[in-house]
């Protein structure tokens, strides 16, 4: 969740130097600095050029802020896709949630293309991406703001290439920190280091206590970023890399853990899953934020698909059930192979929980539950989408430096 932000707090120093603008314009500057955090950032650009004041305010850090909080109001999927499922390349878009929800059918635009690079996290309207290329060990790590179209300097990572990363907020120190792991096979433990985005050195901190699920694949189970932590779904003693039900048919519900990490203390806490959970699933269940709260999804006998909320973060008695979907009312069965092994990935949930977009991982595409009207409907899209990549994105002016 975003903090808020004051406007007079915003308006008070750059623009009492203005007042004779103000006044030209018949406004006063605090209303000018509340209109314009409204637009676009695009638009926002172009006003950059138009004088030093504009200049000098959109890049100011609390109108940066407070235009990120309105943003926040307009979501954004990002979406990997490949035009040629022969090549190597792909590119990511960025479609707004309320777009997708008209179900209209689309083509989606080209954003940028990315040749051997990990897109490893996105937090405010930054991607953070790993390039790995290179032959050696020797890669690069940037920070790109697609909205306004600029990126950081490369910085050299030294790390072992089987190293997994994540990506977040750092609230009280205002600052963006990448997280790199590898788990050593010979005994099974973590080595965790830290990344500030202003530094060139990683820091070592503390060991998971429990392992994250999938921990040697760069692509699932990256952690899931919510109010300055970062979070995976675990298991206690459990040494597989992976989550294959011979595997997890040995294990009980007490063992999963969800494990937080703080990127202010670089401290962890664990968090215990809802009671209601109560059977080991064949499908890895997942964590995923959904109306700015913490969710956790599951299969249920192979009929259903739960969905959980944690209305109190890190409070463990404020679980509570949100919905519970038949496999049968999300689509028409053609596109439900077998239910049992079906993985399904909660991408957003409207405001008012009327609307659900969910991924699907069998047939490689999505579908908006009506929760109301208890039925689902695919998404109508062009071209190859990897939705279970999908990621939550907002236009931000934040700074790449």
């Amino acid at each position: 969740m975003l903090p808020s932000v004051r406007n007079r707090r915003l308006a008070r120093v750059p623009l009492k130097r203005h007042r004779s603008m103000a006044s030209a314009a018949f406004l006063p500057s605090e209303l000018i600095v509340e209109i314009i955090s409204w637009l676009p950032v695009k638009y926002l650009m172009q006003f950059r050029c138009v004088s030093k004041f504009y200049k000098t305010l959109i890049s100011d850090p609390y109108f940066v802020q407070m235009h990120l909080v309105k943003s926040a109001r307009n979501p954004h999927l990002a979406l990997m896709w490949q035009d040629d499922l022969m090549r190597e390349d792909g590119n990511i878009i960025f479609l707004s949630v309320s777009r997708l929800l008209r179900n209209k059918y689309t083509t989606p635009f080209q954003s940028g293309t990315f040749n051997q690079w990990w897109i490893i996290g996105l937090c405010n309207g930054l991607l953070c991406l790993v390039d790995i290329q290179n032959p050696d060990y020797h890669y690069y790590l940037y920070f790109w703001n697609p909205a306004t179209r600029t990126k950081s300097r490369n910085i050299l990572i030294t790390l072992s290439r089987d190293f997994k990363f994540s990506f977040g907020y750092d609230i009280l120190s205002k600052t963006y920190k990448v997280l790199a792991f590898i788990v050593e096979s010979v005994d099974g433990t973590s080595v965790v280091k830290v990344l500030s985005m202003e530094d060139d050195s990683w820091r070592n901190i503390q060991c998971f206590p429990v392992l994250p699920l999938y921990w040697f694949d760069h692509d699932k189970n990256q952690g899931v970023y919510l109010s300055g932590t970062i979070n995976w779904l675990a298991l206690h003693n459990y040494f597989y890399s992976d989550y294959e039900f011979d595997n997890v048919s040995k294990i009980t519900v007490e063992q999963y853990v969800i494990v937080s990490l703080d990127l202010s203390t670089e401290s962890y806490t664990q968090l215990l899953l809802p009671r209601g959970f109560d059977e080991v699933p064949r499908v890895q269940p997942t964590i995923v934020v959904l109306m700015d709260s913490l969710c956790f999804g599951h299969d249920f006998k192979g009929s259903h698909f739960v969905i959980w909320k944690m209305k109190d973060f890190r409070v463990q008695e404020s679980w509570i059930q949100l919905l519970k979907i038949s496999y049968q009312n999300i689509c028409s069965s053609q596109y439900l192979l077998k239910f049992e092994t079906m993985e399904l990935l909660p991408l957003y949930l409207s405001k008012k929980g009327d609307a659900l977009i969910l991924a699907n991982d069998q047939i490689d595409a999505a579908f908006i539950y009506k929760c109301r009207e208890n039925r689902g409907e695919p998404i109508q899209i062009t071209n190859k989408v990897q939705w279970l990549w999908a990621k939550d994105y907002v236009e931000s002016l934040v700074s790449t430096s």
